[in-house]
């Protein structure tokens, strides 16, 4: 009964929030599910699993929200963001907007930019470029996810993200663990993504869909006037470069701090320098304060709820049962372990959580079992990030608000670039596994 009660609290959330309820009460309901059909105290559940889950990200993530939405608003009311898109369209063509989205969030996310700070980010000068391409709007998240959500996450031999940095604690390995299977599987994730999305936007075309503004989208675009007199190109790119150089700086200058603590201080820096250098430019600095502060705590909000619901299927008896059944699985050792982090990470809608409790329960078998640690670092932290983003994953939801899309109009696009992309990635890392390549 109470795995029926998990899986039915998870169908629950992923059909209210596909049809546009808001993630909190949706979340809390769900929550609500899983702890009556698995006979667990309701109000011990809330307070001891969603509650702390929920808190525990808004205090680790509050300011470094607050600040991505800030440079974000910062780079688009300036004209910072047009600027570089319009840069980047003359140099390679309108026809290549895609392109250029998934490779300026590959760029970031590789810099250790989180993702929930390149959606702000990024998302301007994508719809700018898109507009250029009169490529439909829908296809933006999936665009940036595939550069910022897939290969550069997981795969990419070297990432700073936490599902590349939580096995190193477990296995002894390091971030470049097996760098062959980890560059293998980025090239085939990349070239797999952009083939699809070609094939996708094509279809959207056929299907007489062209760019369309939103309403939000009103507020972030500027005038033709302004779009006449833009910053240069070098003064508007100079914010990405303090953000990412920060990042990178504090990693390659050894310095132990939390690597949000990090991201916090290259987006305050971000965020001064794109001040000092467009003040001119911002008609209500005010509003602009306000308005990514409004954005940000709606942001969080909505992803802090879903973890929240993680955090309460956790402390649930049927989690246990899947998380035996996963390690149970009778097949090659390496195939199993693939399995079973896929499968914790599709339940708890995160990748790093899904890695941490395999790593924290698991990892110890499968070394016993004969695996290499290096091999067992690379295909698990591919694994992670196949069933992560699932329609009540936190990061979905974050961006289709930011981009004012429903999740039937903007998913499809996150499905592709987070689980079908990836899953072609996970297969190439076991075939060179298998191989006894590293």
């Amino acid at each position: 009964m109470g795995v029926i009660g998990l899986l039915l609290a998870l169908a629950v959330l992923i059909v209210l929030v596909f049809k546009g309820y808001h993630a909190l009460p949706v979340s809390l309901f769900a929550a609500l599910v899983i702890f009556v059909t698995n006979r667990f105290d309701i109000w011990p559940g809330f307070m001891k699993g969603y509650a702390p889950a929920m808190t525990g990200f808004i205090a680790s993530y509050l300011i470094m929200f607050l600040l991505g939405s800030l440079v974000g608003e910062l780079l688009s009311k300036s004209g910072a963001a047009s600027a570089i898109a319009k840069k980047l369209t003359d140099t390679f063509g309108a026809k290549h907007a895609f392109l250029i989205v998934v490779l300026s969030s590959v760029i970031l996310s590789y810099g250790g930019v989180s993702v929930f700070v390149i959606v702000f980010s990024i998302y301007p000068i994508a719809l700018i470029l898109f507009q250029e391409a009169d490529i439909p709007k829908r296809v933006i998240p999936g665009a940036i996810m595939l550069g910022a959500g897939s290969f550069t996450m997981t795969a990419l031999p070297g990432s700073p993200a936490l599902t590349n940095i939580i096995p190193t604690k477990y296995l002894g390995t390091t971030t470049t663990a097996a760098p062959l299977v980890g560059i293998g599987a980025s090239i085939v994730m990349f070239t797999v993504g952009v083939i699809i999305f070609n094939a996708y936007i094509k279809k959207l075309k056929a299907n007489g869909e062209k760019f369309e503004l939103g309403e939000k989208d009103k507020l972030i675009g500027i005038s033709a006037e302004q779009m006449e007199n833009l910053p240069a190109f070098g003064l508007s790119i100079i914010p990405i470069i303090v953000i990412v150089a920060t990042i990178l700086g504090v990693r390659f200058a050894g310095i132990d701090i939390d690597p949000i603590y990090s991201v916090v201080i290259a987006l305050l820096a971000g965020a001064i320098v794109t001040y000092l250098l467009f003040y001119k430019r911002l008609d209500d600095p005010k509003a602009s304060v306000r308005m990514a502060s409004e954005g940000s705590i709606n942001a969080l909000v909505n992803t802090s709820s879903i973890v929240g619901f993680g955090g309460a299927i956790r402390l649930v008896p049927a989690f246990q049962a899947f998380v035996s059944f996963a390690t149970g699985l009778a097949f090659n050792p390496l195939i199993s372990a693939a399995l079973a982090v896929n499968i914790i990470a599709g339940i708890t809608g995160s990748s790093s959580a899904g890695i941490t409790i395999f790593m924290d329960s698991m990892s110890q078998n499968f070394l016993n079992m004969g695996i290499e640690p290096q091999l067992l670092h690379r295909v698990c932290a591919i694994a992670a990030g196949v069933l992560d983003s699932l329609p009540h994953a936190g990061p979905n939801v974050t961006f289709l608000m930011v981009a004012g899309l429903s999740f039937k109009e903007g998913y499809p696009g996150i499905f592709i670039a987070t689980c079908i992309v990836p899953f072609f990635g996970l297969i190439t890392a076991l075939c060179l596994g298998l191989m006894g390549i590293i």
